[in-house]
């Protein structure tokens, strides 16, 4: 039985100037790198808009399991498999006791992604709370970023002793059925305390999509089956002094996708803090008039509005017809700050009618600024 499952508190021994400049420096260098990425267009998907891919999720699945959930998550796996040799987990057992717990993982992640995202469709929708889950998804990818890069200690921010006492007060008793044990131990790793994991379940909230959501959650977790299932080799990557300047990398390029959202907060009032990030996608589409009346056309898809940039004329009245062929989502909840609309999309045609009285810029958006796009008035 593992008798601590939370992370040590991070020692910050070196000058917090030095964390902070080489923070920085990590920062200019990752910035560097995603506007040579972009330019070259390698990966043409690569935006600064704050929908993060499953890629991304797995990714951060990797980072995480290598940092704080190798020291709860890993921590606890080892209790329960047979170390009589010290060759990972190829001894039978070990390899049954690996997939159940992994297998209990997944699964709950899932479950639990799954209530997220009706919570979260309720809050986005009903009593319109996008923009506070915007902000909260923000500042736990800000101090989780700050924690991972040593610059900021988020344990001491943000208290994980609820969570540890529910948790071990379930250990306790599933540890007395050694059959069943991995699986569900597995499962109740959901409420470890991990900065990753919160951060990613404030994501998923935001969806505001079940079916997404739990996608979501197992994604991440997948993502961090590799190092539990060599948590051997993991572990003695961590000692290496090259990993404290690999997880400080991570902890600035967290913090770069919580100032993301940060952004994205903002730009629900019009206000653009995130230079890097295009409302855009493609040249202007301009409306077409007939019998006096503007017409623009839009589809709502899985990511987001398409398209998404239009350009119509002062004083003639606008048709704004969307199509919604996937409103399951946070692209559902559609907000036009300037002329005052919050509406939910339904399947098929959604219509929006008014007139533009004066030139300049309409910009709309999804629940938590996420997808984005602007009508120009010329």
């Amino acid at each position: 039985m593992v008798k601590n499952h939370c992370c040590c508190e991070t020692e910050f021994k070196e000058p917090f100037l030095k964390r902070l400049l080489e923070a920085g420096i990590m920062a200019v260098f990752l910035i560097i790198i995603y506007l040579i990425i972009k330019e070259l267009g390698i990966f043409p998907n690569v935006n600064f808009s704050g929908s993060l891919s499953f890629l991304t999720v797995f990714i951060l699945g990797l980072f995480a399991s290598t940092s704080t959930c190798m020291a709860t998550s890993g921590a606890l796996f080892l209790s329960i498999i047979n170390r009589r040799e010290q060759k990972f987990l190829f001894p039978t057992e070990n390899i049954s006791k690996g997939i159940f717990f992994n297998l209990g993982r997944i699964l709950s992640y899932g479950f639990f992604g799954f209530l997220a995202g009706l919570v979260g469709k309720v809050l986005i929708t009903s009593l319109k709370f996008g923009p506070f889950l915007t902000l909260l998804a923000a500042v736990f990818m800000l101090l989780l970023g700050l924690d991972m890069a040593k610059i900021v200690s988020i344990g001491t921010i943000i208290p994980s002793g609820l969570n540890k006492t529910i948790f071990e007060k379930l250990e306790h008793k599933l540890i007395r059925y050694p059959r069943k044990a991995p699986f569900f131990l597995g499962a109740i790793t959901y409420i470890l305390p991990c900065g990753f994991t919160q951060a990613v379940q404030v994501y998923a909230l935001g969806l505001g999509s079940p079916i997404q959501s739990a996608l979501t959650m197992m994604v991440f977790a997948i993502g961090t089956m590799p190092a539990l299932v060599l948590i051997g080799a993991a572990s003695s990557f961590t000692k290496t002094s090259f990993y404290n300047y690999f997880i400080k990398t991570m902890g600035v390029l967290v913090f770069i996708i919580g100032f993301v959202y940060f952004s994205n907060f903002f730009s629900l009032y019009g206000i653009n803090l995130n230079p890097l990030a295009s409302d855009t996608r493609g040249v202007s589409n301009l409306a077409k008039v007939d019998n006096g009346v503007q017409t623009i056309n839009m589809r709502v898809v899985t990511g987001g509005y398409v398209p998404n940039y239009f350009s119509v004329k002062k004083g003639i009245p606008v048709k704004w017809k969307i199509i919604g062929e996937n409103v399951f989502g946070c692209q559902a909840y559609f907000v036009v700050p300037k002329l005052g609309i919050q509406k939910t999309l339904q399947p098929g045609e959604n219509l929006i009618e008014f007139t533009p009285t004066e030139s300049g810029t309409i910009n709309f958006s999804c629940g938590m600024g996420m997808y984005r796009g602007r009508i120009d008035v010329i």
